[in-house]
């Protein structure tokens, strides 16, 4: 059965199906603020997020969160100049969120092993980072110079066992082929428990906001290759991807393919997957979560 993703953090309705976006917003653990400014990024989408600075300031927001209905949250935020996420004064509160029922996701950004062991000890439920194998786009795109920065991220947060659930963003550098393949295959050698898939989508704001995304057969390609691959392990298409008519096929083809999830499906999708009679569950939850709902 195919999983439906949508969250609070994209206005998203289809009301003649029902479907609303609600449930498990997205926080920023720096308010709208970033050192590094990824030129994909440049810190605008943080904008998007509920912003909070100080641990008080987490745990009153998220009360109220939790007395609204909601049953979890995906914390984020800007990176300093290293790559880090600073989560480092809100882990209390992780483990406080914990106690108070809700499932809590993270972006962390770089880790090295003492990190890794802080959000271990935190007990948050998944670590979510974006693999980034490619010289270019590490140095260039995101603006470190250390180019195996994300590998080795990967790697110790499994030493460490926690749940990682790695993005793999086509069209990294630029619009054009980051070592998606590479990646897929670093995957292969050592599974996650589930992975994203997302594409380059130029933000308003940014530096790259004049470039154009990925061709979509480059991405069906990486997609394709993806599902063949990872053979045994639960993906689905994220959020960040190109919403124009020329990538509208991109979904359907993805659920063709075998993709176990997809996050924010245009109306078309839907009515496809209705007309088609093809078995779908809308789930409130961060995409990541497809490890704990497809078991192979």
């Amino acid at each position: 059965m195919l999983i439906v993703f949508v969250t609070s953090n994209i206005h998203y309705e289809v009301p003649e199906l029902g479907i609303y976006g609600k449930d498990f917003p997205s926080i920023s653990l720096t308010g709208s603020k970033c050192e590094l400014m990824c030129k994909h990024c440049y810190g605008k989408l943080l904008n998007n997020m509920l912003h909070v600075e100080g641990p008080n300031k987490l745990v009153g927001l998220t009360r109220e969160l939790k007395d609204s209905g909601i049953t979890g949250v995906l914390l984020s935020g800007g990176c300093d100049r290293f790559g880090r996420v600073p989560f480092e004064k809100y882990l209390r509160v992780i483990k406080y969120l914990k106690d108070l029922g809700l499932k809590v996701f993270i972006h962390s950004g770089v880790v090295d092993d003492v990190r890794a062991r802080m959000l271990r000890d935190s007990g948050v439920d998944a670590v979510l980072i974006d693999l980034v194998v490619h010289e270019g786009s590490v140095k260039e795109v995101i603006g470190l110079q250390d180019f195996n920065a994300y590998l080795r991220t990967y790697e110790i947060l499994k030493d460490y066992g926690l749940t990682v659930i790695p993005h793999i963003v086509i069209g990294l550098y630029k619009g054009l082929p980051s070592n998606e393949f590479k990646a897929i295959d670093v995957l292969y050698k050592n599974p996650p428990k589930a992975a994203v898939f997302v594409v380059f989508t130029p933000y308003p704001g940014t530096p790259y906001e004049s470039l154009n995304p990925p061709k979509p057969q480059y991405v069906l390609d990486v997609l394709k290759y993806g599902r063949e691959r990872l053979n045994g392990i639960p993906l689905t298409i994220g959020c960040m991807r190109p919403r124009s008519e020329d990538y509208l096929s991109i979904e359907l083809r993805a659920i063709e393919l075998g993709f176990n999830g997809i996050a924010f499906p245009t109306t078309q999708t839907l009515h496809y997957l209705v007309e088609r009679g093809v078995k779908f569950r809308v789930v409130h939850e961060c995409c990541a979560s497809i490890y704990e709902y497809v078991k192979y």
